[in-house]
């Protein structure tokens, strides 16, 4: 009797999680082994159109490279990738690596500012990152 409970438990439970598996499993488990962060940096509005900007870090032995999306939404959620750009001036300056990343909003411009070693002398540096419009950004080094 106690190993019949014991399976029914089992059987249940099982039951349970395969209830609760997540739309968005498959598509996580196939992101690529090399994106090593993705973050939600904002909100954009262009006319009728809307969604949401992220930051996409993909990491090798030699540097990261930094891109930023322009993801669309609509009534049901985010519907596809308007635009994507990889912020040229953290590849023109060295080979960086991010160590960290932090949102900012200074006198109503949002800015995006990333700390950044170079992987060459062990330097640092920062990256300050504006979003300006659809698909337009200004980046400094400092």
């Amino acid at each position: 009797m106690l190993r019949l409970i014991i399976l029914l438990l089992v059987v249940c439970t099982s039951q349970v999680q395969a209830a609760k598996k997540s739309e968005h499993l498959t598509t996580v488990f196939n992101l690529p082994a090399d994106i090593y962060d993705v973050k939600g940096i904002g909100n954009w509005r262009k006319g009728e159109a809307a969604g949401q900007i992220r930051l996409v870090i993909a990491r090798s032995n030699k540097r990261d490279e930094v891109f930023l999306q322009w993801v669309l939404w609509n009534d049901k959620g985010p519907e596809k990738v308007k635009t994507t750009l990889q912020i040229q001036e953290i590849q023109q300056e060295a080979n960086f690596k991010i160590t960290f990343i932090r949102r900012e909003t200074v006198k109503g411009v949002r800015q995006l500012i990333l700390g950044l070693e170079n992987l060459y002398d062990k330097s640092a540096a920062r990256a300050i990152i504006e979003i300006n419009d659809v698909g337009r950004y200004t980046c400094l080094i400092r």
